[in-house]
């Protein structure tokens, strides 16, 4: 019985025969279908480069009562607006190339998804330096360090990575591999995005904004 089960096991974790393990633990890869490969990564790394943001915004400068309230609220508000028209023509590119639409109207609508997508990126990415160099102390207080040690953006990134490949993994597993390549992408990307977040809240959190003394 125990040789069964092993044998069983063994069965459910092997991939298929038109599968291979990249395409598991890195689902934005999708077997078969090259042309949602570029658009795959790009949305993943809208969403990556959106969380990481919002991390900064969510956490930091969270000791310091002047900027806890309006201010944060509508940093977090404006970069969720500039990132929702990327992320969504983007999706739609993602879903365009899935379903193998073609033609004048699928190139227009790529267009419409890369050109916005560098000047919102580099709109927030300023946003969220501006909030981390900004100015906010007052009261005999020193300016803001840098929240987050040498080691720690590299952790949390590699961190988030392999929190995604397990979930990917997780779900080919428990779907005894029936799973598509679409569901597979759906948990690598979420829990991505979770682990990354949570990952940077404590140092962001526990970041000193305002120090006073020497």
């Amino acid at each position: 019985m125990k040789i069964v089960i092993v044998e069983r096991w063994k069965d459910a974790v092997r991939p298929g025969p038109d599968t291979g393990l990249r395409h598991i633990l890195w689902p934005a890869s999708f077997p078969g279908t090259s042309r949602a490969r570029i658009p795959a990564h790009a949305l993943a790394g809208l969403l990556f480069t959106t969380a990481m943001c919002q991390a900064f915004l969510l956490f930091y400068w969270a000791d310091n009562a002047q900027v806890r309230g309006e201010y944060r609220r509508a940093a977090l508000w404006l970069t969720s607006v500039i990132m929702a028209v990327p992320v969504l023509l983007m999706r739609e590119v993602l879903k365009g190339a899935l379903r193998g639409w073609k033609g004048a109207w699928y190139k227009l609508l790529t267009a419409a998804a890369w050109i916005p997508s560098v000047p919102a990126l580099f709109l927030v990415l300023l946003l969220v330096t501006q909030q981390t160099r900004g100015t906010f102390c007052t009261g005999g207080t020193h300016p803001p360090e840098h929240p987050l040690p040498e080691y720690a953006a590299p952790l949390c990134i590699a961190l988030s990575l392999a929190a995604g490949s397990s979930a990917a993994w997780l779900v080919w597993v428990v779907s005894r591999r029936r799973a598509r390549s679409v569901h597979l992408y759906r948990a690598w990307l979420a829990a991505l995005l979770v682990t990354l977040v949570a990952g940077l809240a404590p140092w962001l959190e526990s970041a000193q904004t305002c120090r006073t003394g020497a």
